[in-house]
């Protein structure tokens, strides 16, 4: 079973967004929605990389299944030409790197969540993601989440890639004449989680990926981590969201009169260096 939007019980619904303007013109069979196990993936045909890979992750019933670097496969489904394939990730500094991760969805029965593991090793669920990158500034963003969100055992998490129409072309250690693969400028991540009084909560984030094109790992060290409101992560993707998402988003930012009339803190984003700035709650001054 894929996505699930009920997964945090009711009224607590989570559609999946909708594709909008450019985006869903370069989606892959009008937008479909290719479930795996756990998680659900929409496809741009264009890029040959997801739109967005959605999650249901259930903390209290992880198992612990051995990560398997021979799991690497194509999804028939999507077909091999709508996937950046193995040939893309060889003999340079790019990582296969996941958006739904592993961990994440191995949980369930013992079957079930080996299952899991390995439809996370489709190349539709796996972005070029320089391997500085990767193993830092991103790798902590998903490990700062789960801190601040340790007591909360059911999430959904939802990520993607950020392309930008000037993204650097990349066509593999062979250079293949004509490619068009490009290395997504950043990537984003959502969260929504119900919490100890039972509201519906949303966090986002944003990392850009290229540091001005530089391989210097002393500068993947300064990229910096944004949590921004949701509205900044449709701005970016052309996704648009149950409209009643936004709210749940302790950045509420909205150019309207609504954070004004109720006087919320709401700045448009948040620099983030360790889980301790991360965000949870609104504040209301006055």
């Amino acid at each position: 079973m894929g996505y699930d939007p009920a997964f945090l019980g009711e009224p607590h619904d989570v559609p999946l967004p909708l594709l909008l303007g450019k985006t869903a013109e370069d989606a892959l069979e009008n937008g479909r929605v290719y479930d795996f196990t756990h998680f659900s993936i929409v496809m741009n045909r264009r890029r040959k990389f997801a739109v967005y890979s959605a999650a249901c992750v259930d903390e209290s019933r992880l198992i612990n299944v051995p990560r398997d670097n021979q799991s690497w496969h194509v999804d028939d489904r999507i077909g091999a030409e709508n996937q950046v394939g193995p040939e893309y990730y060889a003999q340079n500094e790019y990582d296969k790197g996941h958006l739904t991760r592993r961990r994440d969805v191995c949980w369930g029965e013992r079957r079930e969540a080996e299952k899991a593991n390995h439809d996370s090793f489709c190349y539709a669920n796996i972005v070029l993601q320089h391997h500085n990158f990767n193993t830092g500034v991103w790798n902590c963003l998903e490990d700062w989440i789960l801190n601040s969100l340790k007591s909360e055992k059911k999430l959904i998490v939802i990520t993607g890639p950020i392309f930008k129409d000037d993204d650097e072309e990349y066509c593999g250690v062979h250079g293949r004449p004509g490619c068009q693969v490009k290395v997504p400028f950043g990537f984003w991540k959502s969260v929504f989680y119900v919490d100890r009084r039972q509201r519906l909560k949303g966090l986002s984030f944003l990392i850009r990926q290229s540091p001005e094109r530089s391989n210097d790992a002393c500068e993947y060290r300064r990229l910096q981590t944004y949590q921004v409101p949701l509205t900044t992560i449709t701005r970016e993707t052309e996704l648009h969201f149950k409209h009643s998402l936004y709210e749940t988003n302790p950045l509420l930012f909205w150019t309207s009169r609504l954070a004004a009339a109720s006087r919320l803190s709401t700045p448009e984003k948040h620099l983030i260096t360790q889980p301790a700035d991360i965000i949870m709650d609104r504040e209301v001054s006055g």
